[in-house]
């Protein structure tokens, strides 16, 4: 199979894991024509990073979503698309195609959204200039997470090997001031929580795999 034949196969089977790394690609493709190979801040909030201030007193809620998919250099988004590919593969043959797009979504969200309610409450990093997908990454993560706790003797395996590349990420997020960890813990919990709320919509027992993917 070469490897045309290879990305077809993987869109049949994952179409919105393959959807989302090429519209982050095609974005980076944009912002590259527009600012150069990496991006500044300034040059981020132009192109629809998430800045709370920007949100809140700005209206511009559009960023909320928007910063999930700019990315700041070559760097940020091959790290990011090579991660969403491999966990993205898996968790959407998994959960299948409408409740991997609802975890997508609320993860998301949750990487700016639940930031932004803590920046109400107490002005929490109201300087902040982020963006990428990895908040949704971690989301994934979480989702794995959920079937982990829900199907322990399929999936808590899986979770522990996990588990060691989710603690440096966390660590390397807590460590790089450039980094957004509270968007990366953000994405983690609303990946986990709609998982989690998913599963026992469905699921009657958490013996019933079967019901999951039927």
């Amino acid at each position: 199979m070469n490897n045309m034949e290879q990305f077809l196969e993987n869109y049949k089977k994952s179409p919105i894991t393959v959807s989302l790394i090429l519209f982050c690609a095609l974005v980076y493709i944009v912002s590259v024509l527009l600012f150069g190979i990496s991006m500044d801040a300034q040059q981020g909030i132009q192109f629809g990073a998430y800045n709370p201030v920007l949100v809140i007193f700005g209206h511009q809620y559009y960023r909320l979503l928007t910063a999930n998919f700019i990315h700041f250099g070559i760097l940020h988004i091959v790290v990011n698309c090579y991660s969403l590919y491999g966990l993205g593969l898996f968790v959407e043959s998994v959960l299948k195609t409408k409740k991997y797009l609802i975890v997508i979504f609320v993860s998301a969200l949750s990487t700016t959204g639940i930031p932004c309610l803590l920046f109400l409450v107490n002005g929490f990093e109201s300087n902040i200039v982020s963006g990428g997908i990895s908040g949704v990454i971690f989301g994934i993560i979480g989702a794995i997470g959920a079937l982990a706790l829900t199907y322990k003797d399929i999936f808590l395996s899986i979770f522990k090997q996990l588990a060691p590349n989710l603690l440096l990420m966390l660590l390397i997020s807590f460590m790089v001031p450039s980094i957004s960890l509270s968007g990366h813990v953000s994405g983690l919990i609303g990946g986990f929580v709609t998982t989690y709320i998913l599963l026992h919509m469905k699921a009657k027992s958490k013996n019933q795999y079967s019901d999951l993917i039927n």
